[in-house]
């Protein structure tokens, strides 16, 4: 039963909530005029308002959360200790929202994930003014964010399906929003097709799943809990064909959000043809909250069908079928990078390839040792909070690049340094962290990733993975190189926006930080492993 004292447990949520209904109360008042300046002004204050709005309900998330501070037990009494009490008291731990939402450790992580990526959004977007409606688009930028927030902390298949097209139906919208641009309207319709496809498929799988476990516990309430679907599994041994089908579809489903091979069809046309702040928040966040769902769903709800990515008796389950698509999305990714003369077509099928690292993050945790099924999630979480920096940092530069040129194309980097030395050093970081080259934190989440793989015994497919890096220091180097090497197609200085240049500079001050300090934040994520002992 839901108690008062669990709104403080949500607060996050309730926050985006009310944030959002404020940016699209507060556009009615601005409505005083037709004229151009009148409309610049709707968009200023709605993206101001989204962006000082995500950064408080930012601060407030980490406090809540007492990693960087937790009030003593003993500490003085006052009205601001007892606010700061009241406020961590709803932070990481206690039993899930009436059976429902996790309030755990993997849940406040992910927010902080999400809740920064769509601060970072909103800033790219500050100088990338939506013409028509802005308060609506920044709205789905939150809407969204609530849904991934949700995802993330959800327990039990129903509230999974209504966060999932949460965080959806918005960036559906998102990737369409410049209807009058043939490229967005084409990204918007295929992003929905593509998305309803998989809504489909892990409906069914979830539909399956939950007629297994209701006829084990005969129409009991719980066979939606994942925890209870988990314990139903190992009880009836492998689960029979229904249970293995369900994991399937499950696994197709959430495959299609995290564009896996191969299911990675709409993502190259989707980042290419959605406004480049919108592709940079599909590219992470909606990645990041994709793999913490899959997580949570395999490791509590499937963890009996896990079987294993090792050669030999134990070949099978989850494990192998994962270790499959992350071969199948590693190859093609790195190999189908190298002809892209598009930066953004580039950065997609390079986004495809990460996902088949961070599938590895999944595969370990199947690894018959405790230690190393716990560094599995702390390497795979770790890896999504680097991951989603970069690809803010280096989309960002994009969004700079084709707001003073007018494209996105490799050639239209052509000589940035002698026209914005800044941004082109600034862009080249987050192209060698997403390389893997050190210091950055690129590396040390690559170097994670494959120790965990390898001691988790899928060695053929850490090896693979490494051959692939190599193979994608081409295409990055070919960026590197139109920057820095080929002459531009005029000596007119590129000026930045100071919002763009925010949004990327604390990406990169991210990545060099955790790059050299990785100990950082891996204190905190490694509690990560609660949720992994299940």
């Amino acid at each position: 039963m839901f108690q008062l004292t669990d709104i403080p447990r949500i607060l996050p949520e309730i926050l985006l909530l009310v944030l959002a209904l404020l940016v699209l109360g507060s556009d009615i008042f601005e409505r005083w005029g037709s004229s151009d300046a009148a409309r610049l002004e709707r968009v200023r204050a709605s993206a101001q308002l989204t962006t000082i709005g995500l950064g408080l309900i930012f601060v407030i998330a980490l406090v809540q959360s007492g990693y960087v501070y937790k009030l003593p037990d003993d500490a003085s009494a006052n009205f601001f200790t007892n606010i700061l009490r009241n406020l961590q008291a709803g932070g990481p731990g206690q039993q899930p929202i009436v059976g429902a939402f996790a309030t755990d450790d993997l849940t406040m992580i992910a927010r902080l994930t999400f809740i920064g990526a769509a601060f970072l959004t909103s800033l790219l977007c500050l100088d990338y003014h939506p013409n028509s409606n802005p308060a609506e688009f920044y709205a789905m930028i939150l809407f969204s964010t609530m849904g991934m927030c949700l995802m993330a902390g959800a327990t039990e298949l129903v509230l999974i399906f209504l966060a999932v097209e949460l965080t959806s139906i918005p960036l559906y919208i998102l990737a369409g929003y410049f209807h009058g641009e043939t490229r967005s309207s084409e990204a918007g319709m295929k992003y929905f097709i593509f998305g309803a496809m998989s809504s489909a498929l892990m409906l069914y799988g979830m539909s399956l799943a939950y007629g297994f476990t209701a006829n084990a516990l005969a129409g009991n309430s719980a066979a939606n809990d994942l925890t209870q679907l988990g314990k139903i599994a190992e009880l009836a041994g492998q689960g029979g064909p229904v249970l293995t089908l369900a994991m399937v579809l499950i696994i197709a489903g959430v495959g299609y959000k995290v564009a896996v091979v191969p299911f990675h069809g709409w993502s190259p046309d989707v980042y290419q043809g959605a406004p480049t702040p919108v592709t940079a928040f599909v590219s992470t966040a909606s990645k990041a909250a994709g793999f913490i769902l899959l997580f949570r769903l395999l490791t509590v709800a499937f963890p009996s069908l896990a079987g294993s990515a090792v050669f030999g008796e134990n070949l099978g389950g989850w494990t192998s079928l994962l270790a499959f698509l992350a071969l199948l999305t590693l190859i093609v990714g790195n190999l189908a990078a190298l002809p892209q003369m598009n930066a953004k077509r580039l950065l997609a099928y390079s986004s495809i390839a990460h996902a088949g690292f961070l599938l590895l993050g999944l595969i370990a945790w199947a690894s018959p040792e405790q230690f190393d099924r716990d560094q599995g999630a702390v390497a795979l979480v770790y890896y999504l909070v680097v991951y989603t920096l970069t690809n803010i940092g280096g989309f960002g530069a994009l969004a700079a690049v084709s707001l003073a040129v007018g494209g996105d194309d490799v050639k239209d980097l052509n000589g940035l340094a002698r026209r914005n030395l800044p941004l082109a050093v600034l862009f080249a970081i987050c192209l060698l962290s997403l390389a893997g080259v050190p210091p950055l934190a690129g590396f040390f989440a690559k170097f994670y990733i494959f120790m965990v793989g390898w001691q988790s015994g899928a060695w053929w497919l850490v090896i693979i993975a490494l051959f692939t890096t190599v193979v994608s220091l081409y295409y990055y180097l070919r960026m590197l190189k139109a920057m820095f090497m080929e002459a531009p197609a005029t000596d007119e200085p590129l000026s930045a926006p100071a919002g763009i240049m925010s949004a990327i500079s604390i990406s990169v001050a991210g990545l060099v930080i955790l790059g050299i300090f990785p100990n950082i934040i891996l204190g905190i994520i490694s509690r990560v492993q609660s949720i992994a002992g299940l």
